[in-house]
Protein backbone atom coordinates (compact mmCIF):
# COMPACT_ATOMS: atom_id res chain seq x y z
CA UNK A 1 0.00 0.00 0.00
CA UNK A 2 1.02 3.56 -0.83
CA UNK A 3 1.64 5.48 2.13
CA UNK A 4 1.84 9.16 0.84
CA UNK A 5 0.38 9.84 -2.95
CA UNK A 6 0.47 13.45 -4.33
CA UNK A 7 -1.23 13.64 -7.85
CA UNK A 8 -0.39 17.22 -9.70
CA UNK A 9 -0.73 19.23 -6.69
CA UNK A 10 -0.53 22.92 -7.29
CA UNK A 11 0.31 25.67 -4.62
CA UNK A 12 -0.11 29.40 -5.53
CA UNK A 13 0.73 32.46 -3.95
CA UNK A 14 -1.58 35.31 -4.35
CA UNK A 15 0.42 38.52 -3.70
CA UNK A 16 -0.19 42.60 -4.75
CA UNK A 17 1.95 41.75 -7.32
CA UNK A 18 0.24 38.61 -8.90
CA UNK A 19 -0.09 34.96 -8.82
CA UNK A 20 3.42 32.83 -7.97
CA UNK A 21 2.91 29.30 -8.94
CA UNK A 22 4.86 28.54 -6.34
CA UNK A 23 4.40 24.35 -7.32
CA UNK A 24 2.81 23.68 -10.25
CA UNK A 25 1.74 20.01 -10.89
CA UNK A 26 3.91 17.76 -8.78
CA UNK A 27 3.35 14.08 -8.70
CA UNK A 28 5.08 11.43 -6.69
CA UNK A 29 4.37 8.55 -4.17
CA UNK A 30 6.31 7.66 -1.47
CA UNK A 31 6.29 3.64 0.01
CA UNK A 32 6.18 2.77 3.63
CA UNK A 33 9.95 2.56 4.86
CA UNK A 34 11.29 4.18 1.80
CA UNK A 35 12.96 7.33 1.32
CA UNK A 36 12.75 9.88 -1.88
CA UNK A 37 14.70 13.14 -2.12
CA UNK A 38 14.06 16.11 -3.50
CA UNK A 39 16.45 18.19 -5.24
CA UNK A 40 17.02 21.81 -6.69
CA UNK A 41 18.10 25.55 -6.18
CA UNK A 42 16.81 27.65 -3.90
CA UNK A 43 13.38 29.12 -4.68
CA UNK A 44 12.32 25.66 -6.88
CA UNK A 45 9.65 24.80 -4.61
CA UNK A 46 11.15 22.06 -2.43
CA UNK A 47 10.06 23.26 1.05
CA UNK A 48 6.72 24.38 -0.72
CA UNK A 49 5.80 21.29 -1.73
CA UNK A 50 6.94 19.36 1.72
CA UNK A 51 4.90 21.93 3.89
CA UNK A 52 1.99 21.30 1.59
CA UNK A 53 2.03 17.85 3.00
CA UNK A 54 0.57 18.84 6.45
CA UNK A 55 -0.96 22.07 4.81
CA UNK A 56 1.64 24.31 7.02
CA UNK A 57 2.29 27.09 4.50
CA UNK A 58 0.95 30.46 5.36
CA UNK A 59 -2.73 30.68 4.04
CA UNK A 60 -3.07 33.19 3.11
CA UNK A 61 -0.88 34.15 0.73
CA UNK A 62 -0.61 30.51 -0.33
CA UNK A 63 -3.75 28.22 -1.03
CA UNK A 64 -3.68 24.66 -2.75
CA UNK A 65 -5.53 25.44 -5.73
CA UNK A 66 -5.99 22.17 -7.39
CA UNK A 67 -4.51 18.11 -6.90
CA UNK A 68 -4.94 16.03 -4.16
CA UNK A 69 -2.34 14.55 -1.40
CA UNK A 70 -3.67 11.28 0.35
CA UNK A 71 -1.89 9.49 3.21
CA UNK A 72 -2.87 6.37 4.33
CA UNK A 73 -5.87 7.00 2.27
CA UNK A 74 -6.88 9.65 3.79
CA UNK A 75 -7.33 12.91 2.07
CA UNK A 76 -5.05 15.85 3.38
CA UNK A 77 -6.43 18.45 1.41
CA UNK A 78 -10.18 18.48 2.41
CA UNK A 79 -8.93 17.31 6.54
CA UNK A 80 -10.52 18.91 8.94
CA UNK A 81 -8.41 20.80 11.78
CA UNK A 82 -8.64 18.39 14.26
CA UNK A 83 -7.68 15.65 12.15
CA UNK A 84 -4.96 17.95 11.07
CA UNK A 85 -3.21 18.68 14.44
CA UNK A 86 -3.00 14.65 14.79
CA UNK A 87 -1.24 14.28 10.92
CA UNK A 88 0.96 17.01 12.42
CA UNK A 89 3.92 15.57 14.31
CA UNK A 90 2.01 12.41 14.83
CA UNK A 91 1.71 10.30 11.38
CA UNK A 92 3.99 12.85 9.53
CA UNK A 93 6.87 15.01 11.03
CA UNK A 94 8.89 17.75 10.38
CA UNK A 95 12.56 17.94 10.74
CA UNK A 96 13.64 21.69 10.00
CA UNK A 97 16.83 23.39 8.61
CA UNK A 98 17.59 25.21 11.88
CA UNK A 99 16.96 23.69 15.38
CA UNK A 100 16.38 26.39 16.71
CA UNK A 101 13.57 27.41 14.54
CA UNK A 102 12.08 24.32 16.23
CA UNK A 103 12.86 24.57 19.52
CA UNK A 104 11.72 27.29 22.15
CA UNK A 105 14.46 28.71 24.14
CA UNK A 106 12.50 29.24 27.30
CA UNK A 107 11.63 25.75 27.84
CA UNK A 108 14.14 22.75 28.88
CA UNK A 109 15.02 20.44 25.09
CA UNK A 110 13.00 17.41 27.40
CA UNK A 111 9.89 19.29 28.38
CA UNK A 112 9.79 20.17 24.70
CA UNK A 113 9.67 16.74 23.60
CA UNK A 114 7.40 15.38 26.52
CA UNK A 115 5.02 18.01 25.31
CA UNK A 116 4.84 16.38 22.06
CA UNK A 117 4.34 12.62 23.54
CA UNK A 118 1.86 13.66 25.73
CA UNK A 119 -0.14 15.75 22.78
CA UNK A 120 0.17 12.60 20.18
CA UNK A 121 0.31 9.31 22.25
CA UNK A 122 -1.91 10.21 25.61
CA UNK A 123 0.71 9.51 28.18
CA UNK A 124 1.07 10.99 31.45
CA UNK A 125 3.59 13.62 32.37
CA UNK A 126 5.99 10.68 34.02
CA UNK A 127 6.19 8.69 30.91
CA UNK A 128 6.08 11.30 28.55
CA UNK A 129 9.04 12.33 30.43
CA UNK A 130 10.54 8.92 30.41
CA UNK A 131 9.97 8.94 26.69
CA UNK A 132 11.98 12.22 25.72
CA UNK A 133 14.85 10.83 27.95
CA UNK A 134 14.90 7.69 25.67
CA UNK A 135 14.91 9.50 22.00
CA UNK A 136 17.55 11.54 23.17
CA UNK A 137 19.37 8.14 23.82
CA UNK A 138 17.84 7.03 20.64
CA UNK A 139 19.37 9.83 18.82
CA UNK A 140 22.98 9.09 20.51
CA UNK A 141 23.08 12.25 22.85
CA UNK A 142 25.37 10.80 25.77
CA UNK A 143 24.23 11.87 29.10
CA UNK A 144 20.67 12.01 28.09
CA UNK A 145 19.13 13.07 31.70
CA UNK A 146 21.00 16.03 31.74
CA UNK A 147 20.57 17.02 28.41
CA UNK A 148 16.76 16.57 28.53
CA UNK A 149 17.32 19.58 31.58
CA UNK A 150 19.19 21.85 29.10
CA UNK A 151 17.83 24.67 26.94
CA UNK A 152 18.82 24.93 23.68
CA UNK A 153 20.48 27.84 23.75
CA UNK A 154 22.81 25.31 26.15
CA UNK A 155 23.74 22.64 23.46
CA UNK A 156 25.47 22.65 20.18
CA UNK A 157 24.13 23.14 17.16
CA UNK A 158 24.59 19.31 16.40
CA UNK A 159 23.05 18.13 19.58
CA UNK A 160 20.16 20.40 18.99
CA UNK A 161 19.21 19.05 15.64
CA UNK A 162 19.68 15.30 17.29
CA UNK A 163 17.49 16.44 20.01
CA UNK A 164 15.12 17.53 16.73
CA UNK A 165 15.02 14.15 15.20
CA UNK A 166 14.84 12.64 18.61
CA UNK A 167 11.08 14.72 18.81
CA UNK A 168 10.34 13.95 15.39
CA UNK A 169 10.85 10.57 16.40
CA UNK A 170 9.19 10.30 19.60
CA UNK A 171 5.62 9.60 18.48
CA UNK A 172 6.66 6.69 15.95
CA UNK A 173 5.57 8.81 12.94
CA UNK A 174 4.87 7.07 9.21
CA UNK A 175 6.67 9.47 7.54
CA UNK A 176 9.21 12.11 8.38
CA UNK A 177 10.06 14.92 6.42
CA UNK A 178 13.57 16.64 6.62
CA UNK A 179 14.24 19.86 5.40
CA UNK A 180 17.92 20.61 4.40
CA UNK A 181 18.70 18.68 8.07
CA UNK A 182 22.36 18.90 7.80
CA UNK A 183 22.69 22.75 6.26
CA UNK A 184 23.82 24.62 8.99
CA UNK A 185 26.60 21.98 10.84
CA UNK A 186 30.29 20.76 9.93
CA UNK A 187 30.68 18.20 7.69
CA UNK A 188 31.84 15.51 10.59
CA UNK A 189 28.23 16.33 12.42
CA UNK A 190 26.33 16.22 9.10
CA UNK A 191 27.74 12.72 7.93
CA UNK A 192 26.73 11.46 11.72
CA UNK A 193 22.97 12.61 10.98
CA UNK A 194 22.94 11.51 8.24
CA UNK A 195 24.56 7.67 9.41
CA UNK A 196 21.65 8.64 12.48
CA UNK A 197 19.08 8.82 10.18
CA UNK A 198 20.00 5.87 8.14
CA UNK A 199 19.86 3.79 10.99
CA UNK A 200 16.82 4.99 12.29
CA UNK A 201 15.16 4.66 9.33
CA UNK A 202 16.28 0.47 9.34
CA UNK A 203 15.09 0.61 13.22
CA UNK A 204 11.70 1.97 12.86
CA UNK A 205 10.74 1.60 9.21
CA UNK A 206 10.19 5.50 8.47
CA UNK A 207 9.23 6.53 5.34
CA UNK A 208 11.68 9.95 4.73
CA UNK A 209 11.68 12.61 2.72
CA UNK A 210 14.71 14.46 1.81
CA UNK A 211 14.65 17.84 0.61
CA UNK A 212 18.32 19.54 0.11
CA UNK A 213 20.29 21.18 -3.04
CA UNK A 214 22.79 18.45 -1.51
CA UNK A 215 23.60 15.72 -4.52
CA UNK A 216 26.05 14.29 -2.06
CA UNK A 217 23.52 13.79 0.94
CA UNK A 218 21.06 12.43 -1.78
CA UNK A 219 23.45 9.78 -3.17
CA UNK A 220 24.09 8.70 0.73
CA UNK A 221 20.66 8.18 1.54
CA UNK A 222 17.41 8.23 -0.85
CA UNK A 223 15.84 5.68 -2.70
CA UNK A 224 14.47 7.66 -5.34
CA UNK A 225 15.38 11.66 -6.47
CA UNK A 226 12.93 13.74 -7.72
CA UNK A 227 14.24 16.88 -9.10
CA UNK A 228 12.38 20.50 -9.06
CA UNK A 229 13.04 23.56 -11.05
CA UNK A 230 10.83 26.93 -10.62
CA UNK A 231 8.00 24.72 -9.49
CA UNK A 232 8.08 21.86 -11.82
CA UNK A 233 9.60 18.37 -11.63
CA UNK A 234 11.51 18.15 -14.67
CA UNK A 235 13.22 14.62 -13.44
CA UNK A 236 12.28 11.52 -11.43
CA UNK A 237 14.34 8.71 -11.32
CA UNK A 238 16.09 5.84 -8.62
CA UNK A 239 19.01 6.98 -6.87
CA UNK A 240 21.17 4.99 -9.29
CA UNK A 241 20.26 6.24 -12.51
CA UNK A 242 20.25 9.48 -11.46
CA UNK A 243 23.71 9.60 -11.29
CA UNK A 244 24.55 7.13 -13.75
CA UNK A 245 22.44 8.60 -16.66
CA UNK A 246 20.50 11.72 -15.74
CA UNK A 247 18.29 13.04 -18.33
CA UNK A 248 17.26 16.34 -17.95
CA UNK A 249 19.63 19.36 -18.86
CA UNK A 250 19.06 20.49 -15.50
CA UNK A 251 19.93 17.35 -13.50
CA UNK A 252 22.99 17.01 -15.55
CA UNK A 253 24.00 20.51 -14.92
CA UNK A 254 23.81 20.16 -11.25
CA UNK A 255 25.78 16.87 -11.16
CA UNK A 256 28.33 18.53 -12.99
CA UNK A 257 28.57 21.11 -10.18
CA UNK A 258 29.40 19.00 -7.75
CA UNK A 259 33.17 19.11 -6.47
CA UNK A 260 35.50 15.82 -7.13
CA UNK A 261 38.78 14.63 -6.06
CA UNK A 262 38.89 12.75 -9.26
CA UNK A 263 37.98 16.27 -11.39
CA UNK A 264 41.75 18.09 -12.35
CA UNK A 265 40.03 21.16 -12.85
CA UNK A 266 40.61 24.21 -10.73
CA UNK A 267 37.20 26.00 -11.14
CA UNK A 268 33.81 24.01 -10.81
CA UNK A 269 31.69 24.32 -13.60
CA UNK A 270 28.48 26.05 -13.37
CA UNK A 271 24.70 26.63 -14.95
CA UNK A 272 24.68 30.00 -16.52
CA UNK A 273 21.93 32.02 -15.22
CA UNK A 274 19.81 32.26 -12.64
CA UNK A 275 15.74 30.39 -11.78
CA UNK A 276 13.42 33.13 -13.74
CA UNK A 277 11.37 35.56 -11.21
CA UNK A 278 8.28 34.24 -10.08
CA UNK A 279 6.30 36.67 -11.38
CA UNK A 280 7.86 36.03 -15.32
CA UNK A 281 7.94 32.71 -15.95
CA UNK A 282 8.97 32.12 -19.49
CA UNK A 283 7.00 30.44 -22.08
CA UNK A 284 7.61 26.91 -23.37
CA UNK A 285 10.18 24.95 -20.72
CA UNK A 286 11.26 27.26 -17.75
CA UNK A 287 14.62 26.05 -18.41
CA UNK A 288 15.09 26.98 -21.46
CA UNK A 289 16.85 30.43 -20.78
CA UNK A 290 19.82 28.39 -19.22
CA UNK A 291 19.83 25.60 -21.28
CA UNK A 292 22.62 24.76 -23.79
CA UNK A 293 20.67 22.20 -26.07
CA UNK A 294 17.24 24.68 -26.04
CA UNK A 295 15.26 24.56 -29.50
CA UNK A 296 12.14 26.30 -30.58
CA UNK A 297 10.02 24.24 -29.53
CA UNK A 298 11.53 24.44 -25.87
CA UNK A 299 10.87 27.71 -25.97
CA UNK A 300 7.15 27.93 -27.48
CA UNK A 301 5.53 24.84 -25.82
CA UNK A 302 6.18 23.17 -22.15
CA UNK A 303 7.31 19.63 -22.29
CA UNK A 304 5.64 16.67 -20.09
CA UNK A 305 6.97 14.71 -17.26
CA UNK A 306 7.36 11.47 -19.24
CA UNK A 307 8.83 7.78 -19.40
CA UNK A 308 12.83 6.99 -20.52
CA UNK A 309 14.50 4.82 -20.56
CA UNK A 310 15.27 4.73 -16.63
CA UNK A 311 13.44 7.83 -15.63
CA UNK A 312 10.66 10.67 -16.14
CA UNK A 313 11.81 13.71 -17.82
CA UNK A 314 10.79 16.76 -18.95
CA UNK A 315 12.28 17.63 -21.50
CA UNK A 316 11.85 18.10 -25.81
CA UNK A 317 15.43 17.00 -26.58
CA UNK A 318 14.77 13.38 -24.62
CA UNK A 319 11.40 12.69 -25.38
Amino acid sequence: MTLLAVDDLRVHLFTARGVVRAVDGVTFSVEPGKSLGIVGESGCGKTMTALALMRLFPAPPARIVSGSIRFNGQDVVTMGAARLRALRGGDIAMIYQDPMTSLNPVFTVGEQIAEAVRLHRRDGHRAAWLRAVEMLRVVGIPDPDRVARAYPHQLSGGMRQRAVIGMALACDPKLLIADEPTTALDVTIQAQILDLLRRLQGEFGTAIILITHDLGVIADLVDDVMVMYAGKVVEHASVRWLFADPQHPYTRGLLRSVPSLETREHRLQTIEGTVPPAFAMPAGCRFNPRCTLVRDICREQEPALLPTDHALAACWVRT
